[in-house]
């Protein structure tokens, strides 16, 4: 019996165990399309919010094809209505999410964040303002269809820092609905 033969049932039980585990971290399920956004509201418990207000609200529109690629593979939007004290606020209006490129080459772009998330990453992304500080938005595929987004900046310490300028975090729990979530 010729090599060929001996491990031709080795080699197709290889090749099937591998098409299995790469439909399981397929992630272009996770694109949205024109008429798709995935929306939701921050997290409301104190300890996953900072510098940002209980009533935001946050859009993401994604491409997950290009999610390793050189460009931008989603844009962020949040909203937050006015209120007595505050007019209409919004923090993003169609940011893009800027990839970072040495990540792709170092064991950061590979962290875990628990069960139940397909896959994870972290990109840079700017605010409306254009002297705010730029943050991170790290966003979790859920294993559900839905996408946790966190966004984070270090920001000043400083209270008479500039409202751009001040520390934030708030974690986003988004589910993909039809059309552009009411903002």
């Amino acid at each position: 019996m010729g090599k060929r033969a001996r491990y031709g049932p080795f080699f197709a039980q290889l090749l099937a165990a591998g098409t299995v585990l790469a439909g399981c971290n397929d992630v272009d399920r996770f694109s949205t399309d024109a008429q798709h956004a995935y929306c939701g509201a921050i997290t409301l418990g104190s300890p996953f919010r900072e510098g940002l207000s209980p009533r935001v609200q946050m859009r993401l529109t994604l491409d997950a094809t290009r999610l390793d690629g050189d460009d931008a593979p989603g844009r962020l939007w949040t909203f937050e209505a006015a209120t007595e004290t505050r007019p209409e606020r919004r923090l993003f209006d169609g940011a893009a999410l800027r990839p970072i490129r040495p990540l792709a080459h170092d064991p950061l772009s590979q962290f875990e964040m628990g069960e139940g998330r397909v896959r994870n990453t972290i990109f840079a992304v700017s605010p409306s303002e254009p002297l705010a500080e730029a943050m991170l938005a790290f966003l979790s595929l859920r294993s559900d269809g839905g996408v946790e987004v966190r966004l984070v900046r270090a920001g000043s310490e400083d209270p008479e820092a500039d409202e751009g300028r001040r520390p934030i975090f708030g974690m986003f729990s988004l589910v993909r609905r039809e059309g552009q979530c009411g903002f």
